[in-house]
């Protein structure tokens, strides 16, 4: 989605106790089911919880400058040993080197530092054999302290590792919010339009889920005993459909296009290979 902004004198919204008190309680990784047999990923810390929402510029705004934000969702954060943190994203919503802004920043005293910066692409960074064509991308959170804007309450942090077969896919994004479906079809092509006028394509799975403009680099989850665990990023979704109502179990459902773990977890080591990500069993 892409929004104009107007800036003017004004201070950066603090999150209150509560909201802060909310987003520690799923930084650090819970306790494990000792019995599971599903293999998950936790981050040693996440600095912003899924769903976190964001937008990206592809420079710094100078005061009363009207200019383009392209707004997306964080799917999740994590470090690196050294301590680093980074989040995921989809591949589109940025180029190496956008800065990353909160989506509640509308003044001029929100935009004198960003929060991050895109770091890769999956579609528009030099990639390897085994990222190329994910719509994965990867930003560097400079700022971890600031108050961030997340889609619902926030929830810890899984990736799936090695899970069994889904049948129900869930997403959180930052315009459509939580959504669901049926879990359609694995490593489709899909074309992804990218700079006006240009195309690319991305391989990605696909499910019946509704999403929107603005739920880019979403959380795609799965439920594993009980727990929404992360199978992917949201890419896209039919073009031409973006206004007709969508809803759960219609007759002819709208089709989300996503990347899968697999996808994302290869971008992950290519970027961070020393991601600070603890085996757990759910």
């Amino acid at each position: 989605m892409v929004v104009w902004l107007g800036l003017n004198a004004s201070k950066v919204p603090t999150a209150t106790v509560e909201e802060r008190q909310a987003l520690s309680e799923v930084q650090t990784p819970g306790d494990a089911a000792p019995v599971a047999d599903n293999n998950v990923l936790v981050p040693a810390f996440a600095p912003w919880a899924p769903g976190t929402k964001i937008q990206t510029t592809d420079h710094q705004p100078a005061p009363g400058e009207h200019f383009t934000a392209q707004s997306c969702t964080a799917a999740f954060s994590f470090t690196g040993k050294d301590g680093r943190a980074y989040a995921v994203t989809a591949g589109h919503c940025g180029h190496e080197g956008d800065l990353v802004w909160p989506t509640n920043a509308s003044t001029a005293f929100d935009y004198a530092s960003e929060v991050g910066h895109v770091i890769f692409s999956g579609l528009y960074s030099p990639h390897t054999p085994e990222t190329e064509g994910a719509d994965v991308g990867i930003i560097e959170i400079t700022d971890p302290e600031r108050y961030m804007d997340v889609v619902g309450a926030p929830i810890p942090t899984g990736i799936g590792d090695n899970l069994g077969p889904v049948e129900r896919v869930c997403k959180t994004g930052a315009t459509t919010g939580y959504t669901c479906g049926t879990f359609e079809a694995t490593e489709r092509v899909q074309i992804v339009n990218l700079d006006p006028g240009v195309e690319d394509e991305t391989l990605g799975d696909i499910a019946a889920v509704c999403a929107a403009s603005g739920d880019s680099g979403g959380p795609v989850f799965a439920e594993v005993n009980g727990r929404a665990t992360v199978i992917g990023v949201v890419s896209g979704t039919e073009a031409g459909r973006s206004g007709e109502e969508c809803h759960e179990g219609m007759d002819n459902p709208h089709l989300m296009s996503y990347s899968n773990v697999d996808q994302v977890m290869a971008v992950i080591r290519h970027v961070v290979p020393d991601a600070d990500l603890i085996p757990q069993r759910w």
